[in-house]
């Protein structure tokens, strides 16, 4: 049997049953390709589903790295300001600690990349256009890196703008015949990530999402320790033109990781099949050289174009498309060029086996090596190299060189003063300048600590001379431990800077938000609540005040500046903000006039027997929606990514979409309250693989996990989503336990046969028993216009609710089939309705095109979310605020429509949508004349 995958634009039919192969147990046909550049493996067992034998692996030419002499005799000559900033510290909205180290002419990030990164270098107006390279601290996992694939996005997106300009600078001044004005002016950018095992296997998992062509992208893995025993190099492990860097993995000194996630029934069964019906190896592990080789290369083939993967794929002679170079196996068992008769050739030819080339795109590969949780945390040095010392203007106007001649000699070429006597740089620079820096230190738990300690760097004058700051992320409990004090108190002389989720406070890190929140508030405010904060308890509900005499607590905004002089600029902290004050500054008397007109007609005994009397037969009125995350494409001031959580008394909290730091918003809304929110989630849909709707999924998992693990561990969570995002979920679960085995998932993969147009789906009908734990009748699904596996759904609960969700998509007749007599639905609104080409063209809806999905379904509530990011406002449109007379079915449905607009934070019932409808005047008149603005 067979059925249809279509996949990168490539329609291919696959077997469901693995079949014997006659190149199964043939070796490597490594001696066919003279190429040394190209590697050959044997494909994986989900690969050769897909009838690929062998992956033809073609590297491109590796980045040349300056010489260390050279770098550093270019960072001699440079002068300019160096700093390093805490950019994010522990707390609801940023999980994590991440630093942004300075220079004029580059910027560094160091630290977690935790989900709210982006976020957060948005809100302090910090630009990372100058950013190539990103020192990933701690353990690989998601609570470190949640936000590394959104940053990458954003910076391969920055960086691709700066090659063209470059190439364009280039190709300019060739026309004009000119030269590069240096060498640098050729130097193309690349984004190099530096990190712990399992750094290039996370950025894998990423490959059916996450791709961007023609940005080299380097993961510089550290899988060894350079420093290991009896190597005491004081050669740095990275360096560039500002900074050596110092590699230090540590290991944890308790039992090894947890094996990795049980395989499910059906990988178990496929291995099995495959190793009974083949006479191969084992499939790859990434711990082999095999498999680093692929995975390196899925990762380099997301990023860069001149890599180029293909495979070895068999058919039959008959069937392959020629002309083409084909192979066969021989007499003796290797594959070898094929050069028999050809089908149209006049001469009988047999319809045997043959392999042809044909390209192989990481996206393709269907599965990666197995890996494991690995238990590295990856902490560094970092010192900028030595700079000349001042000059000395009025020693060289002595020596008579002229004015114009200054540049050579601060560049470090001898110049001629009067009477043509040679001027060197000596006579005219101050002393040389030491380089100097910072250690950053990752310990997870305590179980570290020892091998921090025990480090050979610290006693290493050559590597700490310049040291001055020791920038610690210690995980709960640590930074108590007697070990580590005592290792601060011993290295005194040196700054010691601690963030954890025990000394930082739990504050807003994300102020704008917050003023928007608590300006809503003002107006409305059983809608809008202000985000749960403590500016002096940490995010585990621990007292900030106890910190030790023997560091101090990280603080959002902390710089220390190196370069022309060492110093601790605690002016540039960020304070508190008073988000009342700040949001009472901005209110306008009319928007709280209007506001109090809305309150006192909600209030009116008619208006609320009215709503009741018209609502009466809306199922679960009680039922609330939160609209967590409300914006597109990227986190902004003022709006986050895709989420929106429907809790529903009596059934379950679900999930649709799962944005990048959903689980920050959750703790932003519910704050203490939120382990009761997690135990009773029991479904979370994913609409499509675009990373704004589900790089947060992983860390809510997680979270339910944690949770439910001592409160219930029997419990399951429902998954349901395209076959892709299953696959994302259940690769990444091999780098890190985070609950994948608890999961019931629910697959989207095909349309119904008969209906091609509509391309609506067989409908997920739950059992009775299943009804029970997750609380859901049945979940309808279509395919939408938006990207590939794009889908939208319809939940309906036994009391006869039905929630539809879009996701992102185009207006859709399928969608509208399935959401017929639906009660509520949220719809996206990307444009404003003057913007429709855009719509089309990016396969987005406008507002009157989403209302206009809910009109046709017979909707009676209707939600638009997923506005762009550019625009802060409240779209204005035509909303009937009267109340309907009786009407049954269809015309009660149209009568008794009621729309809103949704805002981060937001929480109504579906109850009171009607009274939420009261205030739309006022937030309309609050954002009308908002700026634009990200």
């Amino acid at each position: 049997m067979l059925f249809s995958m279509r996949l990168a634009g490539f329609l291919f039919s696959i077997p469901k049953r693995i079949v014997k192969s006659v190149f199964d147990d043939a070796p490597l046909p490594t001696a066919l390709f003279k190429d040394e550049s190209l590697s050959v493996l044997r494909a994986t067992p989900k690969d050769r589903k897909s009838t690929a034998r062998f992956l033809l692996l073609q590297q491109n030419t590796q980045h040349v790295q300056p010489s260390p002499t050279k770098l550093e005799t270019q960072a001699l000559t440079l002068r300019m300001l160096i700093w390093v900033q805490i950019l994010t510290i522990p707390t609801a909205d940023t999980h994590g600690t991440c630093l942004v180290l300075h220079f004029d002419n580059k910027r560094y990030l160091f630290g977690n990349i935790t989900e709210g990164t982006q976020r957060a270098l948005v809100q302090r107006n910090i630009g990372i256009q100058k950013v190539e390279d990103i020192f990933l601290t701690g353990l690989v996992n998601w609570h470190n890196a949640g936000g590394l694939l959104g940053t990458i996005l954003v910076l391969a997106d920055t960086l691709a703008g700066k090659i063209e300009n470059i190439k364009s600078n280039i190709e300019e001044r060739r026309k004009k015949g000119k030269d590069p004005r240096t060498e640098t002016d050729l130097v193309l950018p690349r984004l190099r990530i530096h990190g712990a095992k399992n750094l290039t296997h996370l950025l894998a998992t990423a490959r059916r999402f996450i791709f961007r062509k023609g940005l080299p992208l380097s993961p510089h893995e550290v899988r060894d320790d350079p420093r290991s025993a009896g190597q005491h190099s004081s050669q740095p492990d990275w360096q560039d033109s500002n900074i050596n860097v110092w590699y230090m993995p540590v290991h944890s000194t308790a039992s090894p990781a947890a094996s990795p996630r049980k395989r499910t029934h059906d990988e178990f069964t496929e291995s099995a099949e495959v190793d009974k019906q083949h006479s191969i190896s084992p499939p790859h592990s990434s711990d082999n050289e095999d498999g680093r080789k692929l995975v390196d290369t899925v990762v380099t083939q997301m990023f860069d174009s001149d890599w180029k993967m293909d495979a070895l794929v068999e058919t039959t002679l008959h069937k392959a498309k020629l002309p083409a170079k084909l192979f066969v196996r021989g007499n003796k068992g290797h594959i070898q060029e094929y050069t028999g008769p050809l089908p149209g050739s006049g001469r009988e030819v047999p319809d045997i086996p043959v392999l042809v080339r044909q390209p192989w795109p990481g996206a393709m590969v269907t599965s990666l090596p197995r890996t494991k949780p690995s238990n590295q945390s990856m902490c560094y040095v970092v010192k900028s190299h030595d700079r000349r010392g001042r000059f000395n203007a009025k020693a060289a106007e002595q020596l008579g060189v002229a004015k114009k001649d200054y540049r050579l000699l601060t560049s470090g070429k001898n110049a001629v003063g009067k009477d043509e006597a040679v001027v060197t740089p000596a006579m005219v620079l101050g002393e040389t300048v030491p380089g100097n820096g910072f250690a950053v230190a990752d310990l997870p738990d305590s179980s570290y600590i020892d091998a921090i300690v025990n480090r050979p760097e610290w006693s290493n004058n050559d590597i700490m001379k310049g040291v001055h700051v020791i920038f610690w992320i210690l995980g709960p409990g640590v930074g108590a431990e007697p070990r580590l004090q005592e290792f601060m108190r011993k290295f005194s002389t040196i700054k010691h800077i601690v963030s954890s989720t025990d000394s930082c406070p739990n504050r807003l890190s994300l102020e704008s938000v917050a003023i928007q929140a608590f300006k809503l508030r003002c107006i409305d405010p059983d809608r809008f609540p202000i985000p749960a904060y403590n500016n002096e308890l940490s995010v585990s509900n621990i007292p900030t005040t106890n910190s030790s005499s023997a560091y101090e607590s990280g603080r959002v905004g902390k710089t220390v500046q190196f370069a022309p002089q060492y110093l601790h600029q605690d002016d540039k902290v960020i304070p508190f903000p008073d988000i009342e004050k700040l949001a009472r500054d901005g209110l306008n008397e009319n928007v709280l006039e209007m506001a109090q007109h809305a309150r006192a007609k909600i209030s009116d005994p008619e208006f609320l027997a009215k709503v009741e009397k018209v609502e009466s037969d809306i199922p679960n009125r009680d039922a609330e929606i939160i609209t967590l995350g409300t914006g597109s494409a990227l986190p902004s001031k003022y709006r986050n990514v895709s989420a929106t959580l429907a809790r529903v008394p009596g059934y379950g909290n679900y999930l649709f979409d799962c944005g990048e730091n959903t689980l920050g918003q959750l703790r932003r809304v519910f704050g203490n309250d939120l382990p009761e929110i997690l135990r009773d989630l029991k479904g979370i849909w994913i609409s499509h693989l675009h990373a704004d709707h589900h790089l947060g999924t992983a860390s809510v998992i997680r979270a339910w996990h944690e949770e439910t693990s001592r409160s219930n561990p029997s419990a399951k969570l429902l998954v349901a989503s395209h076959v892709h995002m299953i696959d994302w979920l259940r690769e990444y679960a091999d780098i890190e336990n985070y609950g994948f085995d608890r999961l019931v998932t629910t697959i989207f993969q095909s349309y119904k046969s008969d209906q091609p147009r509509l391309r609506t789906c067989e409908p997920r009908v739950f059992t009775k028993k299943e009804t029970e734990v997750f609380g859901l009748k049945q979940i309808d699904a279509c395919f939408v216009q938006h990207c590939f596996g794009a889908l939208a759904t319809v939940f309906t609960f036994p009391s006869g609710l039905k929630i539809a969700y879009s996701g992102d998509c185009r207006p859709s007749d399928g969608f509208v089939e399935i959401g017929k007599g639906t009660t509520l639905l949220i719809h996206e609104s990307t444009f404003d309705d003057e913007l429709q080409g855009d719509a089309i063209a990016k396969k987005h809806s406008t507002m009157s095109e989403a209302i206009d999905v809910g009109r046709r379904m017979g909707a009676r509530r209707i939600l638009l979310t997923h506005f762009s990011q550019r625009y802060q406002k409240v779209p204005i449109f035509e909303e009937n605020f009267e109340i309907p007379a009786d009407a049954e079915g269809g015309e009660k449905a149209h009568l008794d429509e009621v729309i809103l607009v949704a805002f981060d934070y937001m929480r109504v019932k579906l109850g009171d949508f009607r009274k939420a409808q009261a205030f739309l005047p006022a937030l309309q008149k609050l954002f009308e004349d908002a700026q634009d603005d990200q």
